[in-house]
């Protein structure tokens, strides 16, 4: 049995998680029912944020997704292993699943998010200089902030919140608290990205997100983070892209490049982004530890993306 297996195995027997008869590695394929699948998920991602594993989750078809697992230290650089829904088979569901896959495809929007300090401007710099196609670098913040209703409403919004808080808040504050508004003033600049990527032909990287927004208090120090009330209501109004990238790290390497948040900040950025996730999934998800070396970082995002064709890489770009 390889680590790959030994890993799944884990989990399963922690978590006793219920899988079917036809239960088997051969071929790499795990049958299991749709309604665990998420929970199978959930417990993979624990485990694998938990040990500093990378790893991917690709949904290929309404029935069946696929878990990309990366090992550094094994030889070869990557693991397949398939979860084929054993429920009865829905035509309907399975035909709007692939309009929507195609849709979101042709939108080659790709968010990266992940707490201040974990590295997305470098890794996608890195990654930037190894892709073919034309690319825009976009951050969330800039985006947002340049908006005309935004810059209307700031001076505003800054003034009531000192009022609150008795001393000058941060940008970041001020946007915590008057989420709802970023959220708005991103959504109405959402088709501008979708032009770039259906008109103008090129890949869009998003530095941060909607999610980031979902998350209440993440901004002060003297709260605990966690999602807003409603938040799940709001997710349906967020635009859905094909994939998703996390990165994340320990909590000591994100604090050592900036220490904006506390421990259990970055504890909770991590488990609720995956949350939201599982809420609304993109088609791709992929989640890369930064704490691991860059080179490796790089070699696993360019992967994971040649594989599901949204760019094509560099001649002469070492994936080995």
């Amino acid at each position: 049995m390889n680590n790959k297996e030994k890993i799944i195995l884990n989990i399963l027997a922690k978590y006793k998680l219920e899988i079917t008869s036809d239960f088997s590695f051969s071929e790499n394929q795990l049958m299991i029912q749709s309604s665990q699948k998420n929970n199978l998920f959930k417990e993979i991602f624990l485990f694998c944020s938990t040990h500093e594993i990378c790893f991917s989750i690709i949904n290929t078809d309404y029935e069946k997704s696929e878990l990309l697992i990366f090992l550094p230290n094994e030889e070869k650089k990557e693991y397949f292993l398939f979860f084929s829904s054993t429920d009865k088979k829905n035509h309907q569901e399975n035909k709007n699943f692939e309009k929507e896959y195609n849709n979101c495809k042709k939108q080659k929007i790709v968010p990266v998010i992940g707490p201040d300090g974990v590295g997305k401007t470098t890794l996608l710099k890195e990654v930037i200089c190894s892709i073919e196609n034309k690319v825009l670098y976009k951050r969330f913040k800039k985006i947002v902030r340049r908006s005309l209703l935004y810059n209307l409403m700031y001076p505003i919004n800054k003034f009531l919140l000192k009022k609150r808080l008795n001393q000058k808040p941060t940008k970041d504050q001020v946007d915590d608290i008057n989420a709802k508004l970023v959220i708005f003033c991103g959504i109405f600049y959402y088709p501008f990205l979708v032009f770039q990527t259906l008109v103008k032909n090129k890949l869009v990287f998003v530095d941060r997100f909607f999610n980031d927004y979902l998350l209440e208090d993440i901004s002060f120090l003297d709260r605990s983070t966690k999602l807003r009330k409603n938040w799940t209501k709001v997710l349906r109004y967020i635009p859905k892209t094909f994939w998703l990238i996390h990165l994340d790290a320990k909590s000591e390497i994100i604090l050592s490049r900036k220490g904006e948040l506390l421990d259990d900040d970055i504890l909770q950025y991590r488990e609720l982004n995956f949350e939201i996730y599982l809420k609304k999934p993109s088609f791709v998800y992929t989640y890369i530890n930064t704490g691991l070396e860059i080179s490796l970082c790089k070699k696993i995002l360019l992967e994971v993306g040649k594989k599901i064709e949204i760019f094509e890489v560099r001649e002469g770009t070492c994936l080995k």
